[in-house]
């Protein structure tokens, strides 16, 4: 069989993470004061993935990152506000949040019979796993693997090398990569020499230098890769 062994991150590849931050951002507090309207949530996904970009770049730490987002949030709307507690409302609702990407469930189910499925994520220790409990798909994963428990974060080689001691009876050729994330996924990927799916659902142009071996706008479309 081809990539018996299928590796997932999570949000905004299985897990639809833009769609699951908004409804957090509308049920916090604040929101009874601050609209949260169209114009700032995109600035909230904009900032939001920048910080997580720099955490992948070890620009910043995980720690950093959390405390820092809603604070420069809202200095850039101008609004003097105590965010200290911001962060720990909003990860509380967040992770109460589970809505998937369209057939990400239906993905699994079809992949559960005859592969070993695994997570991989930079994400919050708390929120994946609070989120793949609500999403009801835990049962089909051997094990999540998480950056917060090895200590290094994708794309960081030594990520890729303390998970596959994790997968017992593994070699990389029996590996396939799921991830939307160019330079963590694919690029951890490509370090690794593991093949790799970019999940792209808005066929986004590729600006990296990061190939992925395969390319899907629909998670379905992974069937047919490991038909071939």
């Amino acid at each position: 069989m081809k990539y018996p062994i299928i590796l997932f991150d999570l949000d905004s590849t299985l897990l639809d993470t833009e769609k699951n931050a908004e409804k957090a951002l509308h049920e916090m507090s604040i929101a009874s004061s601050f609209a949260f309207d169209d114009s700032q949530i995109a600035y909230w996904h904009v900032l939001n993935n920048n910080l997580w970009q720099q955490f992948e770049d070890k620009q910043i730490t995980r720690q950093e990152l959390l405390d820092q987002r809603f604070a420069r949030y809202f200095e850039h709307f101008g609004i003097d506000v105590d965010t200290s507690d911001f962060q720990d409302e909003y990860i509380q609702l967040f992770a109460n949040e589970h809505e998937l990407i369209p057939h990400a469930k239906e993905l699994l189910a079809d992949l559960d019979s005859d592969h070993r499925m695994f997570v991989i994520s930079n994400g919050t220790k708390f929120k994946q796993h609070a989120q793949i409990s609500g999403a009801g798909i835990g049962d089909y994963f051997e094990k999540v693997i998480l950056s917060e428990d090895i200590g290094f974060q994708k794309p960081d080689i030594r990520f890729f090398e303390e998970m596959e001691k994790q997968i017992p009876n593994a070699n990389r050729s029996d590996m396939l990569i799921v991830g939307d994330s160019l330079t963590a996924d694919i690029a951890g990927a490509v370090e690794a020499n593991i093949d790799s799916v970019w999940f792209n659902p808005q066929n986004s142009q590729n600006k990296t230098n990061f190939e992925p071996t395969y390319e899907v706008d629909n998670l379905l479309k992974i069937e047919s890769i490991l038909n071939k």
